[in-house]
């Protein structure tokens, strides 16, 4: 069990009751079919789940992992607790969220999905979050990280950092204005009970917090540690074994002739044979699994313009299956609804795309331009490239840990700015 001020003490036996029966009817059909694909393709089965352990190993293991393990150390130390009241007056202004959402946000635009979900869960269980809050934090948190769509879609798939760069813009502005949105629509509650909280010197309720944390964790430096690397290890092995059972049913889908149906039906509606068939060769694994949908989708389709990239933008925002389902398991045994995830990622989608196909050209020629080393040079460790798969991300662990720790020094003073200008708008006639 976990306890929330907010929604009192849900038991995850209540909230297991709960789950919808269709679900567990379309999870129990999922699994039946992959295990008949396994027999039926076994040999292609097997290389699809190598495929998906390869990207696991390569790309999101050493993504995660640091991030994972300083999040729950950070956590039953109380720092995280303590940067969250540092950073509380920036976040409730901007986006009605908690000073702890601060530390969230930039796991996610560091590690990126599906760090944030984890984070969240952990937050919400500790009753750091409300569900409302958790719900938006969720969605907001839940992107692609800049190191992947720089050094391995722009340059790696691309040839082009610029692209890449031009990419991540467009992405992390269809994040915020979807933030910004929800923040439209949420009801401010707690909004009063942060203003009553707020009161006193933020740096001594910021060592209160980090204290108060502290003490009803409980735990010794060692142990602290040992049960943080297990639960990093733990979440990862979970995140690998989704990415090879859809792996294997991407497989699987294109052998069974779907794809060749769907294009005959396109060509009777008016659209090539040849062109409908490259475009959902390329699409579908998007739907899967956004790393292969993004190297699927950035080899040469016959599409002219910004239509390819928007359609990259759409499937980077929605995220893929694979990544839904690990953050399903996250979110089991809390009261934060899937179906609210899922709309977000759909709207992240369509955002993503539209400003695509509206800012595509504009964008890039002023990346392009002759002040593009000016504009990029925070990048150059970033975009190193991404040669044939032979690359990993193990060795950008460390400018990624650079860049978290920026975003977060970065947002602390932007909040204690914040801080001090309402303190002085309060005292002001």
């Amino acid at each position: 069990m976990y306890h929330s001020k907010n929604a009192g003490v849900i038991s995850d036996v209540t909230y297991t009751a709960r789950f919808p029966r269709t679900v567990t009817l379309l999870l129990s059909s999922a699994a039946l079919g992959l295990v008949v694909s396994i027999i039926l393709f076994p040999d292609e089965a097997f290389h699809a789940s190598l495929s998906g352990l390869h990207l696991w190993w390569k790309l999101v293991f050493p993504a995660l992992l640091p991030f994972l393990i300083m999040t729950e150390l950070m956590r039953g130390l109380g720092l995280l607790h303590a940067f969250g009241i540092l950073m509380e007056p920036l976040l409730r202004v901007l986006f009605r969220l908690p000073g702890t959402a601060g530390w969230v946000m930039a796991l996610g635009l560091t590690a990126g999905m599906p760090a944030g979900a984890s984070a969240v869960c952990s937050l919400r269980r500790d009753g750091q979050l409300t569900r409302e809050e958790g719900e938006r934090l969720l969605s907001v948190s839940h992107v692609m990280s800049p190191v992947f769509l720089i050094g391995v879609v722009g340059t790696g798939f691309l040839h082009n950092p610029t692209t890449g760069l031009a990419l991540a813009i467009l992405h992390y502005a269809a994040a915020i204005l979807v933030a910004l949105y929800q923040r439209i629509r949420s009801d401010g509650a707690g909004r009063q009970a942060s203003r009553d909280e707020a009161r006193g010197n933020l740096l001594v309720r910021s060592i209160d917090a980090f204290h108060s944390a502290q003490a009803r964790d409980g735990r010794t430096f060692g142990k602290l540690l040992g049960d943080s690397v297990s639960a990093g290890i733990q979440q990862l092995f979970i995140v690998g074994g989704c990415m090879m059972i859809f792996s294997v049913l991407l497989k699987v889908v294109s052998l069974s002739g779907i794809l060749q149906s769907l294009s005959d039906l396109a060509s009777v509606l008016g659209i090539t044979g040849t062109d409908a068939l490259a475009v959902l060769t390329s699409l579908l694994p998007g739907l899967f699994e956004p790393h292969l949908g993004a190297y699927a989708l950035t080899q040469p389709i016959p599409l002219t313009g910004p239509w390819p990239y928007a359609l990259l933008s759409l499937l980077l925002g929605w995220g893929g299956l694979s990544a839904h389902a690990q953050v399903k398991s996250f979110t089991v045994g809390t009261d934060l609804r899937f179906t609210g995830f899922i709309r977000s990622r759909i709207l992240h989608g369509d955002l993503a795309s539209l400003l695509t196909l509206l800012g595509w050209e504009p964008l890039n020629r002023w990346l392009s331009g002759p002040i593009t080393t000016d504009k990029t040079v925070f990048l150059p460790r970033f975009s190193a490239g991404w040669s044939d798969g032979r690359d990993s991300l193990w060795p950008l662990v460390s400018p990624m840990m650079l860049q978290f720790g920026t975003i977060l020094l970065l947002l602390t003073l932007l909040s204690v700015f914040a801080a001090f200008l309402f303190y002085r708008h309060r005292k002001s006639p």
